[in-house]
């Protein structure tokens, strides 16, 4: 037989099923049964036991298994042509993302009907049968909802593949749920349209992207309720648009405003989605911004506080748009809505960057419009600031939006309330 793989305590064959259909298979052996510890043995068991007992397209069936004197237990299975590991490259076009997530989730779902929890998933165990399908294999940290060997689940906290593995699987394995897997296929998708190893979650912008990163949320009531769910969800993504259908920048952001004002516990993830997506339209959204601006400052702290927790690296670059647009020329009533929301995005987060930025913004915006609570808001960012570390960096946003409009924004008086260091590169300014 030749060596295929090995991984764990198991080694994978490839061999010739001399009784059957005269046909290749792949052997999964575990050798030295002697030598390996009880855990290692009763994990393999349980392995064969699952797979003998599943009869789906979508899941490697187990086509006979055995002890040999010299290889040890065994089981084998059809000889797959290859693994989603081998087609992680370059980014896959989305129609074929769609079209390997409708198997990968249908075996989901038939595992999960049967009571089992995968909590392996990742691209190496997800398999191409000869029938031109992608089927799920290798059920060696496979649990049962109704665990009956607590000794199979009280020895494996934390386990896992680690790019792939639900973060409350670390801390603890044996009560995780459905969410644990579909976090896990989630971050399979984060592959497949990434073309890496999903480390982080960055996520390409593309019409999948709001269902990988509700699937990927750290926190697991905010994903699909089950692989059912996931599934519509990323056929839905890539429904044919309707033609004839056209929505103005005015039409959209009333739209996502009603869905977004209000102090929400928890945002709607589906508009902030879409607020993402229009940030990342054409280069100064072209005559969209005003109305791009208007629908962003209806957050209040409540959404601020969990799309920052959720997702800070998003909500700094939608932020990073948002300051660079304040440059622009606005509607005299919207400016004040703008420093407000601005305020709060400074107060929520506490992060350098996102002062910096916002200081630069509105110390331009207030001096183009002549807006005095602009000014005001400017100048309580400032007062707020008590570490040399940020006095710095706001002294340096100072200077990004030039002498003409600091110089309207700080006057002499509020100068002297302000850290020490902000007084110093003010006055040499």
């Amino acid at each position: 037989m030749d060596q295929l793989g090995d991984g764990g305590f198991a080694v994978v064959h490839r061999a010739r099923d001399l009784h059957g259909f005269n046909q290749e298979v792949a052997v999964k052996v575990l050798q030295d049964v002697a030598s390996v510890d009880e855990w290692c043995v009763a994990r393999f068991q349980q392995e064969l036991r699952v797979m003998s007992e599943l009869s789906d397209p979508h899941v490697m069936p187990v086509l006979d298994s055995g002890t040999d004197e010299r290889l040890g237990l065994w089981y084998a299975m059809p000889l797959a042509l290859g693994s989603l590991a081998d087609v992680v490259g370059p980014p896959m076009d989305a129609e074929l993302v769609v079209a390997v997530m409708r198997d990968v989730c249908s075996g989901l779902i038939y595992i999960h009907r049967q009571g089992i929890l995968h909590r392996d998933l990742k691209p190496a165990n997800v398999l191409r049968t000869r029938q031109g399908k992608w089927a799920i294999a290798d059920f060696g940290l496979a649990k049962t909802v109704v665990e009956t060997d607590l000794r199979l689940t009280s020895t494996t906290e934390g386990f896992g593949t680690v790019f792939y593995v639900a973060p409350e699987q670390w801390k603890g394995a044996k009560r995780v749920d459905e969410q644990a897997d579909i976090y896990s296929a989630g971050k399979i998708m984060q592959a497949l349209v990434s073309g890496e190893t999903p480390s982080d979650d960055d996520v390409p912008a593309g019409r999948l992207r709001a269902v990988i990163l509700r699937a990927i949320s750290k926190d697991p009531a905010r994903r699909y309720g089950s692989a059912a769910e996931f599934l519509s969800a990323i056929e839905s993504a890539l429904a044919p648009v309707p033609t004839g259908l056209w929505e103005s920048p005015g039409d959209r952001g009333e739209r996502l405003r009603a869905r977004l004002k209000g102090d929400r516990l928890v945002a709607d993830a589906t508009a902030i989605a879409e607020l993402v997506r229009w940030s990342e339209g054409p280069a100064n959204l072209d005559g969209e911004y005003a109305e791009f601006c208007r629908t962003l400052r209806v957050l209040q702290h409540g959404s601020i506080a969990w799309w920052w927790e959720d997702n800070p690296g998003e909500f700094e670059r939608v932020m990073t748009v948002f300051t660079g647009l304040l440059d622009r020329t606005f509607d005299f009533t919207l400016c004040d809505g703008l420093a407000d929301f601005a305020r709060r995005a400074v107060a929520v987060t506490n992060d350098a960057g996102i002062m910096q930025r916002v200081v630069t913004g509105l110390t331009v915006l207030g001096w183009h419009h002549n807006r005095w609570h602009v000014q005001d808001v400017v100048v309580a960012i400032l007062q707020g600031i008590k570490s040399e570390d940020e006095a710095a960096i706001a002294m340096e946003g100072l200077r990004i939006a030039g002498r003409n409009a600091v110089s309207w924004t700080v006057g002499s008086t509020a100068v002297q309330t302000f850290h020490p260091i902000l007084r110093a590169g003010l006055n040499a300014f």
